[in-house]
Formats: C-alpha cells, sequence, structure tokens
C-alpha cells in the first residue's frame, strides 16, 4: 500500500531467497521419504519441517517490506538488520530474523548510505547497497538490492528529520 502517508518498500530479491529456503526444506524432505533407515528418516523429515517452516515464517517478514509510516513516526523493518551493543543483547536477540522491528524516525540521529564493492576469484563484481542508521534504540544496518530503494527511504528519513546533507559528515 502506497500512499502519501505509508511507503512499503518490498525487496524482491530478499523475498527469493526466503522462498527457496522453504524449497530447500521441500526437497529435503522428499529426499528424506526415500531414505530406508528410519533413524535417518525421522532426521531428514524433521530438519526439513524445521527449515521450511523457518523459511515460510521469514517470507511472511520480508513480504512486509520496509515500512515509513509519516503520520506515525515510525519505519519497519525485518529482522536482522539491527546490531546489539553486548553479547548478553546478541545472543537474547537470536531470534530476531523471525520478528519485525520499528523504531521512530524522529529518533534517528545519524544515517549513511554505502555502496560495497564485492569482487569474486573469477574477477566478477557485484554491489551490495546499505542504509546505516543510529537511534537511540540501537544502529541498524538495512541491504537492498539496488541503489534506487536504498536511495528512496534515505531521502525521505532525511527530509522528515530536517537533517540535510552533511549529515552524512557527521
Amino acid at each position: 500500500m502506497n500512499t502519501e502517508k505509508n511507503l512499503v518498500i518490498k525487496d524482491f530479491t530478499t523475498i527469493l531467497w526466503s522462498l527457496a529456503t522453504c524449497i530447500i526444506g521441500i526437497v529435503i524432505f522428499i529426499n528424506g521419504l526415500e531414505v530406508r533407515k528410519e533413524s535417518d528418516k525421522l532426521l531428514l523429515i524433521g530438519v526439513a519441517t524445521v527449515i521450511f517452516v523457518a523459511g515460510v515464517i521469514r517470507t511472511r517478514i520480508n513480504l512486509g517490506g520496509i515500512s515509513i509510516d509519516i503520520e506515525n513516526d515510525e519505519i519497519s523493518f525485518p529482522g536482522g538488520a539491527v546490531t546489539f551493543n553486548g553479547i548478553g543483547q546478541t545472543l537474547a536477540n537470536l531470534n530476531q530474523y523471525f520478528k519485525r522491528y520499528t523504531h521512530k524516525i524522529s529518533g534517528i540521529n545519524y544515517i549513511k548510505a554505502e555502496d560495497n564493492r564485492h569482487v569474486s576469484k573469477d574477477g566478477k563484481i557485484s554491489y551490495s547497497y546499505h542504509l546505516t542508521f543510529t537511534s537511540t534504540s540501537g544502529t541498524v544496518t538495512l541491504g537492498f538490492s539496488n541503489s534506487a530503494q536504498r536511495d528512496q527511504v534515505y531521502s525521505i528519513i532525511v527530509n522528515l528529520n530536517n537533517m540535510g546533507i552533511p549529515v552524512q559528515n557527521r
């Protein structure tokens, strides 16, 4: 739903990776049915079920995309992007890939858009696009499959907070 007060940006690549996890679970399940040894069969079916359910939950979360609710001053995004301050917080939030996080846009006091270049062993170049912001709640690094989506989220946050261009140099 894209309106003036609520913008949702969905990353097709992320959704496909989540669906691929579901397919891997199904393939392992089918292979598990063909195993003759009962204990191995139960193990494979159990692992396949866990992988499939994890893929379904992650797909459901990723389908929500990155939601910017201007009226309520909130940005909501799939888990996996939050950096925690200590090992205790990190261990307590290992399940972050299976939930959504919400931050107040007005609480964001630093934001940075970044292009990362990756060169494979055979010389192929690929890019990843990240948006990192820091608020009173912590640091978040959102990944995007293209720079246009990242720049759109960046621009909205900067404009809503009246941050201006020099915010990257803070």
